[in-house]
C-alpha cells in the first residue's frame, strides 16, 4: 500500500473553504460519469492546530501523516475507496452504507491509541451520508459531498454524525445504534436535514467507539443563564432550545418571543447560535455593538447577552451565556 501524499496544510481542515473547491455547481462541467449511490464520508483529526503549537511542526506533522496512514488503511480494510486528503482528514467513499460507521469505530480506536505528543491526545470527527454522486478518478462531485461536508461540522471529537439517508441504509444492527438529533438546517443546505449520532455504548460483542476525552482546555463548554437559572453545554450536552414552548431548555416569557425561536448547538469546536423566529434574535458579544439574526446563525465568542424578539436593552429574558 503507498502512503498517503504528504499533508498540504498545518491546519485544522475548513469545511468552508473546502467546499469551494468541490465542482459540483453548474457553473462547471461534471465529469462524463454515470452516477452512483454511495456513501459520502468525511473524517477530520480535531485539535491539529493546537498540536503544531505544542509540539512543533516536525513532531506535529509526523503524529498527522501517522494518522492519516492508519485512518486510510481502516477505510480501505473496510471497502472504502480513499478519494483525497482533505488539509487534516480524508474524503472516501463506501458502495455498502453498513461499511461506514464500521470504518468510523475504527479509525477512533487507531487515533485513540496513538501516543500522546507534548500530551496532547489526537482525536478524530466523522460524519457520512448516503446518495447519488458522480465518482471520478481524483475526486467525487454532487449535492451529497455538500452534505456530508456540512455534517461534520455537527460532529465532535471521538463522534460519528449520519444522515438519515445513511441511517436507513443500514441493517438493524447498525441502525439500532443511532441516536436521532434535532432536525435543523446545515448551512448551503435549503431542506432540514435529520441528523443521527453514533451511540457510545457496547451492544452484545460490537463495541461502539467511546467519546474521546480530550484535554480541559481543548473542550468546549458554554454557559447559559437567566435569572436564577443556568446550563452548560458541551459534548455531552451539545445544544439547547430558546423559545416560549415549553419543550425549550432556555425557555422566556417575552410575547415577542417564537416558541421555537432560536437553539444553540455545537458544531466541531464552537458553539453556534441559530435563529428560526419571526422577530429575530438580538445579540450583544462584550465589547461589540449588539445585532440581529433573522433567519441566520453565528458563532458564539467569548461572553455577551442574547435577547429573543427584542433588543437586549428593552428585554426582561436576557440571556446570558461565557465560552469557558
Amino acid at each position: 500500500m503507498r502512503d498517503p501524499p504528504p499533508n498540504p496544510a498545518i491546519s485544522g481542515f475548513d469545511c468552508a473553504s473546502h467546499m469551494s473547491a468541490f465542482p459540483y455547481n453548474e457553473t462547471m462541467s461534471a465529469p462524463e460519469t454515470s452516477p452512483e449511490t454511495c456513501t459520502v464520508f468525511f473524517a477530520d483529526l480535531a485539535g491539529s492546530t493546537q498540536l503544531y503549537e505544542r509540539a512543533g511542526d516536525a513532531a506535529a506533522y509526523r503524529l498527522v501523516e501517522q494518522c492519516l496512514l492508519g485512518m486510510r488503511q481502516e477505510i480501505l480494510a473496510c471497502g472504502g475507496r480513499v478519494i483525497k486528503n482533505t488539509g487534516d482528514g480524508l474524503l472516501a467513499v463506501f458502495p455498502d452504507a453498513n461499511n461506514a460507521p464500521e470504518a468510523a469505530i475504527r479509525i477512533h480506536y487507531v487515533v485513540q491509541d496513538l501516543p500522546r505528543v507534548s500530551g496532547h491526545k489526537m482525536a478524530v470527527r466523522v460524519a457520512f451520508h448516503t446518495g447519488t454522486v458522480i465518482v471520478s478518478d481524483e475526486d467525487v462531485f454532487g449535492d451529497t459531498v455538500n452534505v456530508a461536508a456540512r455534517l461534520l461540522e455537527l460532529a465532535t471529537p471521538g463522534r460519528a454524525i449520519a444522515s438519515e439517508q445513511s441511517v436507513l441504509a443500514l441493517k438493524p444492527e447498525w441502525r439500532n445504534l443511532m441516536h436521532p438529533l434535532q432536525s435543523r438546517s446545515l448551512r448551503g443546505v435549503s431542506r432540514l436535514t435529520a441528523p443521527f449520532e453514533l451511540v457510545c455504548e457496547s451492544a452484545g460483542d460490537l463495541t461502539v467507539v467511546q467519546s474521546v476525552q480530550l484535554g480541559a482546555e481543548d473542550a468546549a463548554e458554554l454557559r447559559l443563564s437567566i435569572a436564577d437559572r443556568s446550563m452548560t453545554l458541551n459534548a455531552q450536552a451539545p445544544s439547547a432550545r430558546l423559545g416560549r414552548g415549553s419543550s425549550s431548555e432556555i425557555r422566556v416569557t417575552d410575547t415577542r418571543a417564537s416558541r421555537e425561536h432560536a437553539y444553540i448547538e455545537l458544531r466541531g469546536d464552537k458553539f453556534v447560535l441559530v435563529d428560526r423566529s419571526s422577530n429575530g434574535t438580538f445579540v450583544a458579544i462584550d465589547g461589540e455593538r449588539e445585532f440581529i439574526l433573522s433567519h441566520e446563525e453565528v458563532v458564539l465568542r467569548k461572553r455577551g447577552r442574547i435577547a429573543l424578539g427584542r433588543s437586549t436593552a428593552e428585554s426582561h429574558d436576557v440571556i446570558e451565556f461565557t465560552c469557558l
